[in-house]
């Protein structure tokens, strides 16, 4: 048995021990970021979503002084970039860049073991936002919504239109011209919008639904024409289209990308993250690129982006319902 007068002779070296091993974390502790971080993209090379990965992530690695690798985990509607975030360590060294599409239309649409981001992930910021074009192939005999519905209700020719996915705002902008029209068209889901343009340009589908990054060049070179946009307004990159609201009042839907990180990430890594986005978005350099890719920036704080999800996973829902619309 150990005395107390030897216990006592230990105590002075227990405490400073007992110090040492308190203070073992803070010593190991690195100030975030110090080393690489990896932003992971569900989408493929050349999209709009990696486009904008990769203008952020070169900004941001120059910011913090450390490398940015973009990684594109293509597949699922970005589910399988999103899985492969949640299975990271929450740190801040994998970053996720999700579209609306996988946090508000997908879960609507999904079996019964979908993934649920939002039980997965944090919101860091919402970047950015964009409308989305209806384009037509320049034989359509239709220059406007009103000419399509109404060739739409002839039914003279079977009317199809493509999109990215089953699971985008691509579709159910498809699918909401057709309930407010009153005429139907078939939905062709593509594997990505350039395979969707490609269509388009080859005759093999006579309108799609697509980002102005990919619709507007074709447009400016004739090679198609853009009938409609899904803003609430004119988009300043083609000042002469008519949003479709002006045709049916109400009409809107867009797009938007943004950052999460997994759950239990530290705030304060979430912080730093959400304040250097906010800072590049500001920029002059970042809000011209923006503009030409036909982008608005959004920004603000990770409750903001949060609340936004929310109400989108509402709204979005109703209407999946209401329009009847499933998996494909």
């Amino acid at each position: 048995m150990i005395s107390d007068s030897l216990l006592r002779a230990k105590a002075p070296i227990l405490r400073v021990a007992m110090a040492l091993v308190a203070m073992a974390p803070i010593a190991n502790a690195q100030p975030y970021p110090s080393r690489s971080i990896t932003m992971l993209v569900g989408y493929s090379a050349g999209g709009q979503a990696d486009a904008l990965a990769r203008i952020i992530g070169k900004q941001l690695g120059e910011n913090l002084k450390v490398s940015v690798v973009i990684e594109n985990k293509t597949g699922a509607n970005g589910m399988i970039a999103a899985q492969a975030a949640a299975r990271s360590e929450p740190d801040g060294y994998t970053v996720l860049m999700v579209t609306d599409a996988m946090v508000t239309i997908d879960p609507h649409l999904a079996t019964s073991n979908h993934f649920d981001l939002s039980t997965a992930m944090e919101p860091v910021v919402n970047v950015a936002w964009s409308p989305l074009l209806l384009a037509a192939a320049n034989n359509v005999p239709a220059n406007s919504v009103a000419e399509l519905v109404a060739l739409g209700k002839q039914k003279t020719q079977n009317l199809s239109f493509g999109s990215p996915g089953s699971s985008t705002p691509h579709r159910l902008a498809g699918e909401m011209l057709q309930k407010y029209g009153g005429f139907t068209m078939t939905h062709i889901p593509y594997k990505g919008t350039a395979a969707s343009v490609n269509d388009l340009l080859g005759g093999q589908i006579p309108l799609l639904f697509g980002a102005p990054t990919a619709v507007e060049p074709l447009a400016t070179a004739g090679k198609i024409k853009v009938l409609g946009v899904t803003s609430e307004k004119r988009h300043p990159l083609l000042p002469n289209v008519p949003a479709i609201s002006e045709t049916f009042p109400g009409f809107k839907t867009i797009s938007y990308i943004g950052f999460m990180l997994p759950k239990k990430t530290p705030a304060p890594v979430i912080a730093t993250l959400n304040k250097e986005v906010n800072q590049i978005l500001a920029s002059d350099t970042m809000r011209a690129w923006l503009d030409k890719q036909g982008m608005v920036a959004v920004g603000g704080t990770p409750d903001d982006f949060k609340r936004q999800i929310a109400v989108d996973y509402q709204a979005r829902g109703e209407l999946v319902r209401a329009l009847g619309i499933t998996a494909e």
